[in-house]
């Protein structure tokens, strides 16, 4: 096991603590938001996040990676300086370019909330707009530290974002709440009141990394003294958009097929027959229960991509290819371990979870469940998109994903276009659409790894030991749920049903012996873990 490795493990460790309180802390947002506005509001809230996000993949997407590549590439060489340096560059030279995404967002919010079908969610769209900017600082910080493969302020900040967005916005939105106002313009400023804690928390996370970096001791290679080369900054301005263009090119396909795709599902189930107002419901019902639950796990377990990128990056361009190609298995593992069970979860136990969180909407649940377990299949591609997305970026391969990213957008929105028009299939093939295109993309992006780094791990093996245990726990946890649910209440069945179903996974990784040494021994503290797994033969 390499140190690199063990660094990278920690800090991906870090990451999901991280990334697991941001969710808690997210759901006790959205869960009670939701119950508290409903399908309506949350409507317009998703439709101004979603043109928010293809705002920030226009300015900022790539940023962060392509700083922390840049700057792992520099302290592994020992120019410590330079890594500075490009940090000043990124700041300074992509503000200019957040200020007119913000300026855009602000001043156009009516046209574009036109565009989607959407028009109450202008008022939303233009409180989030000062959002962008927040976040260009918030990447730049990040991604020098990700460089020096420090991930503690990443996940500081991201917590901080997190609270912030729950106390913001939640007392935002009870307070209009308490206003009265008419129905429909209830909606628009319901969801404008929720997304300013967005606002709010990004403002927060990014003055937490200024702050930082003016008034606290660097961290590890960032206190080193100035030394080596320090390149101009029209060289290293070059260097940074050569990066990040190809990377923000492929986030903008996928955020605009995304876009497409959103709008595409309210006209498509308007041309299945429905009206305007069973349109919205049902729309808000699939992007407030059931693609919110779905982002869960690639939220947390897309950390292990940012982890690894500086790790994979340092070795690869100092030409140590033998390292580079024994450093992605672990991560490859990890995702698959992790993102199998998730997956298979909400496919057995979609409906039981779904009551448990919103158990004053069953009339939403019935519909969401449904959908949630569908979109349970497409839990481990996602992921896995993640994962070897950022190994692409990492050996100067960006562009591969743009084309990856292309054809799966393409894929999803004419899947969208011909399954969720169709009145027998309905907003039942927006899921379906999200298989198709996350798998294409899986499929393409490994068949590119293959080529660039030898000899690259046994996807299959991966798979095998690891599907058969999720398979299991969660077949036998939903046959446990409903045995329990006479004697006990839906909820107390959901819980133990759920906390069974982790038993059982854990005991079938470790039976099948799907855990791996070096991978243990990578983890903080993983020597202590080894002797017990050693004694009863439970790891390779």
């Amino acid at each position: 096991m390499s140190k690199r490795q063990q660094t990278f493990m920690e800090g991906a460790l870090v990451l999901m603590i991280a990334g697991l309180l941001v969710k808690v802390i997210g759901a006790l947002f959205k869960l009670p938001l939701y119950n508290l506005v409903g399908p309506d509001a949350m409507a317009y809230f998703n439709i101004a996040y979603d043109i928010y996000v293809t705002m920030y993949i226009v300015t900022t997407a790539g940023l962060p990676v392509a700083v922390s590549r840049m700057v792992a590439e520099s302290t592994a060489r020992g120019q410590y300086a330079n890594a500075r340096r490009i940090l000043q560059v990124a700041f300074t030279s992509f503000l200019v370019l957040g200020a007119a995404g913000c300026a855009v967002l602000f001043f156009g919010a009516g046209p574009i909330a036109r565009l989607m079908g959407m028009p109450g969610a202008d008022m939303a769209i233009r409180v989030i707009a000062p959002a962008i900017l927040f976040e260009i600082v918030m990447s730049a910080y990040r991604g020098y530290y990700q460089g020096n493969q420090n991930m503690v302020p990443t996940a500081i900040s991201q917590i901080i974002v997190a609270i912030a967005k729950l106390g913001g916005g939640f007392l935002a939105a009870y307070y209009v709440l308490r206003l009265g106002l008419p129905v429909e313009q209830s909606y628009s400023a319901l969801a404008a009141a929720a997304i300013s804690g967005v606002t709010l928390g990004t403002m927060l996370g990014s003055g937490y990394l200024v702050f930082r970096m003016l008034f606290f001791k660097p961290h590890a290679a960032e206190g080193l003294p100035e030394s080596g080369k320090i390149d101009p900054f029209g060289l290293l301005l070059r260097q940074l958009v050569i990066i990040t263009v190809p990377i923000a090119i492929g986030s903008m396909i996928t955020s605009v097929s995304n876009l497409v795709d959103t709008a595409m599902i309210n006209r498509r189930l308007l041309a299945s027959g429905l009206d305007s107002e069973a349109a919205r419901r049902l729309f808000g019902i699939y992007t407030g229960i059931s693609r919110t639950m779905f982002n869960l796990p690639p939220a947390l377990i897309g950390s292990i991509g940012i982890a690894v990128l500086p790790a994979i990056s340092e070795t690869f361009s100092c030409g140590r290819r033998a390292e580079t190609a024994g450093l992605i298995a672990s991560p490859l593992r990890l995702t698959i371990l992790l993102a199998l069970p998730a997956g298979m979860g909400f496919l057995a136990m979609a409906e039981p979870v779904l009551l448990l969180l919103y158990h004053s909407r069953a009339e939403d649940v019935a519909v969401a469940a449904p959908l949630l377990a569908t979109l349970g299949i497409a839990v481990v591609f996602v992921c896995l998109v993640s994962i070897t997305t950022s190994m692409l970026q990492a050996i100067g391969r960006e562009r591969i994903p743009m084309a990856t990213m292309l054809i799966g957008g393409v894929i999803k929105v004419l899947a969208t276009y011909v399954l969720v028009g169709n009145p027998r299939i309905g907003l039942s093939g927006a899921p379906i659409s999200t298989i198709l295109c996350y798998l294409a993309i899986t499929l393409l992006n490994c068949a590119a790894l293959t080529r660039e780094i030898k000899p690259f791990p046994n996807l299959p093996e991966m798979f095998a030991r690891p599907l058969f245990c999720s398979v299991t726990a969660c077949v036998l946890g939903r046959l446990i749920y409903g045995l329990l649910l006479g004697p006990l209440s839906g909820r107390s069945a959901t819980l133990v049903a759920v906390a069974v179903t982790v038993l059982l996974y854990l005991l079938l990784v470790l039976v099948t012996k799907t855990l791996y040494k070096s991978d243990i021994l990578s983890l903080p503290y993983g020597a202590f873990l080894v002797k017990p797994l050693e004694k009863r033969r439970w790891m390779r």
